[in-house]
């Protein structure tokens, strides 16, 4: 399971999950079970439809907390009011139509429709139900509403349904729904107004039908880097070669496979964007000529004729204007030596070394880094998750850069 957060974020968080009777409301047991394990503390109130459907004891037993159901049972006293207060968060999973009907018209005939109320700008709806209801005007004249009045809404994932149709409305995966809350719990949001493009995985240079050159890397670093910009407030746009890994959620994703691909797309968004991130490890060459036909093994040596990739960093560094361009290298030596070179001869704003080894650079989920600056700032981080690595980059472009 790939999760796009910082490792610690979620220590000391309060979140309330409002579970419906949506036939996903079994998925949200494991997405309970994930947050309290990351250290959130989590409360659970369910409607008595979702009690038909999961009972109170499996969310008992992960949150190790009571589960509300009724307004009236003991130990409820007052707490349509105190749990939406009490929590930084209410994430509704899976949100059915008729608790967005009950919420977007005032209706408080529960427990929990009636603390959807109290704290409107905490909820986070994650609708689930039938391709047909979740495309029926009436329900999304009603999430039209509530997004108006600040509620916000996880879109539905597309796929099988329970009821065997196709089509929107399923409930996002739990590593999704856990970037989703983070991206709605994060502060501070300064890159709120910002356009940021950035680049991840691995180009493929293909040499025949079944070969090709290309590297380890995984698209972690990148994908995490989009996540938390988009965490930060920034609108992403994120371009990826080859990806081992599930993109981050809520971003608007081009794929590419070879770096003359990628050169296009990245010309193509520049204009668009404020800040570049060029993360995707890139391959420096290609073959001079592409073989149709598999190449036949034989017992004489083989030449393979390359040429040089486009420097697409050098290339967008000569026309950046006023945009922020942040570049990485990976180095087994020199790595700090290596950076500063790069950093002036790309006219690059940032460079992020890393040092390629048994736990940092490809392939890893950890990286040792520095972010090296135009401005004269080199900073060395510590063997780090990227997902925190992530988060350090874009500490720095706010504090040097964007502020």
């Amino acid at each position: 399971m790939t999760v796009y957060h910082p490792s610690s974020f979620f220590q000391g968080k309060r979140i309330l999950l409002g579970v419906t009777g949506g036939i996903a409301a079994y998925k949200v047991v494991s997405l309970a079970r994930y947050l309290v394990e990351k250290g959130a503390l989590v409360t659970v109130c369910m409607t008595q439809h979702a009690l038909q459907i999961v009972g109170k004891a499996p969310f008992e037993a992960v949150t190790g907390r009571k589960v509300y159901v009724d307004s009236f049972e003991e130990g409820a006293s007052l707490a349509h009011i105190t749990l939406p207060r009490n929590h930084d968060l209410i994430l509704v999973a899976p949100a059915t139509a008729n608790i967005i009907g009950k919420m977007a018209h005032g209706i408080a005939d529960d427990l929990l429709s009636t603390l959807l109320l109290v704290e409107p700008g905490k909820v986070l709806l994650a609708p689930a139900m039938n391709v047909s209801m979740w495309r029926n005007p009436v329900v999304q004249e009603n999430l039209r509403v509530l997004q108006e009045r600040g509620v916000r809404v996880v879109p539905p994932a597309s796929g099988k349904l329970a009821c065997g149709e196709e089509g929107e409305g399923r409930l996002p995966e739990v590593e999704e729904l856990v970037e989703e809350v983070f991206c709605a719990l994060h502060v501070p949001r300064s890159l709120a107004g910002k356009r940021v493009l950035v680049t991840a995985g691995a180009t493929r240079e293909w040499i025949d039908p079944v070969r090709f050159l290309s590297n380890p890397s995984t698209g972690l670093m990148g994908c995490a880097l989009a996540s938390a910009c988009r965490a930060w407030g920034a609108e992403v746009r994120l371009i990826s070669g080859v990806l081992s890994v599930r993109p981050p959620s809520g971003i608007e994703l081009t794929r590419v496979e070879s770096a003359l691909e990628l050169r296009e797309a990245v010309l193509a968004s520049f204009d668009w964007c404020d800040v570049l991130v060029m993360s995707a490890a890139v391959s420096d060459f290609r073959p001079a000529s592409f073989t149709p036909a598999k190449i036949k093994r034989g017992h004489e040596p083989l030449t393979l004729s390359l040429v040089p990739n486009p420097d697409i960093l050098g290339e967008v560094g000569k026309r950046k204007g006023g945009k922020i361009l942040v570049g990485f290298c990976a180095e087994t030596d020199h790595v700090l030596e290596e950076a500063r070179r790069k950093l002036a001869a790309k006219n690059l704003d940032v460079i992020v070394a890393n040092l390629v080894g048994q736990a940092s650079g490809f392939a890893t989920s950890t990286n040792k880094v520095w972010i090296v600056d135009r401005k004269g700032n080199e900073v060395e981080l510590p063997l780090l998750e990227k997902v925190d690595v992530a988060e350090k980059i874009v500490e720095h472009l706010v504090s040097h850069f964007l502020s």
